[in-house]
């Protein structure tokens, strides 16, 4: 990649008008090799992408870092990160899974353990496949390549949406163990300002949405609501409040989509004023009204 000034957000969109991809349904991408993609300047992620190296190297720098991953090493890059200077070898051949954060937030009931693997991965990117971990990719990409050739499939798009998720939710077991395996080391690097912004998403993640003030949340961390915004718009690309906002909207679709509550019984359980209060953030944050999102659910089973 070439060394410029300017910073391209890469995001599902963006790849979909410059490449021919495998898979593509607005959501969730998947490319054969990632040598398909020509890109130049520093790269601002705003989806999260998957790359499995099967043969040759690749060089990145993420977030200011080099890294070099080698055959069987993946790269998982979430959003908000930003790629700069990558070499590959003339062999290089890898395997590469997009996903939109959204997408994620629906595939995936976000718990502390997937914010911390967030934050984790900004700083700790690559890592190996064990072989038993090769045999699972195998095995998923077998999968997947023929439910690709049933074009006519009933229900393709949910097929294929429920393949990714197993995906994903192996993949958080493959990063977990990393992580604690990692704990000490990556916690001594930690800043402090990292170190706040775990403990704010760990409370925001505990709170289970029934808590939606940033005020209140920097009042257990002991800052002030401007300083806790400001690092994690630092640290992580959104603000404090984006972030509340973002787990109280995945919440509210777990309970719209799985639970057989009322409206009033979820209003209640997560604390808002009202129903008129309830109904007005959702639609903000899904487009419509809880009873609509629910009526447009029952259409697509």
């Amino acid at each position: 990649m070439e060394n410029n000034q300017t910073t391209t957000k890469v995001n599902l969109d963006f790849i979909s008008q410059r490449v021919d991809t495998d898979y593509m349904d607005g959501d969730i991408m998947l490319i054969d090799d990632l040598k398909k993609i020509s890109m130049k300047g520093s790269l601002q992620m705003d989806m999260i992408v998957v790359v499995i190296c099967t043969e040759g190297k690749l060089q990145v720098d993420v977030n200011g870092r080099t890294f070099l991953m080698r055959k069987d090493d993946v790269i998982v890059c979430p959003p908000n990160v930003y790629l700069d200077n990558y070499m590959l070898s003339p062999d290089f051949n890898s395997k590469i899974i997009g996903l939109s954060y959204t997408a994620l937030q629906r595939m995936l009931h976000i718990s502390k353990d997937i914010w911390n693997m967030m934050l984790h991965l900004q700083k700790n990117p690559v890592f190996h496949l064990e072989p038993d971990h090769l045999v699972l990719v195998d095995n998923y990409y077998s999968l997947i390549a023929f439910k690709l050739r049933q074009t006519d499939a009933v229900y393709q798009k949910e097929v294929m949406r429920a393949l990714f998720q197993a995906v994903f939710y192996d993949l958080c077991s493959i990063i977990i163990p990393l992580m604690a395996k990692e704990k000490e080391h990556v916690y001594a690097d930690m800043k402090q300002g990292d170190w706040l912004v775990k403990r704010f998403l760990e409370e925001v993640a505990g709170s289970q949405g029934k808590e939606r003030s940033v005020s209140a949340y920097a009042d257990r961390l002991c800052v002030t609501p401007k300083y806790l915004s400001t690092v994690c718009k630092a640290s992580t690309g959104k603000t404090a409040l984006e972030w509340i906002h973002e787990y109280t909207t995945d919440v509210i679709v777990q309970q719209l989509k799985y639970s057989d509550k009322t409206v009033k019984e979820i209003v209640d359980e997560l604390c808002f004023p009202n129903i008129s209060f309830f109904g007005k953030f959702v639609k903000a944050r899904l487009g419509v009204s809880p009873t609509e999102y629910r009526r447009q659910l029952a259409e697509q089973k």
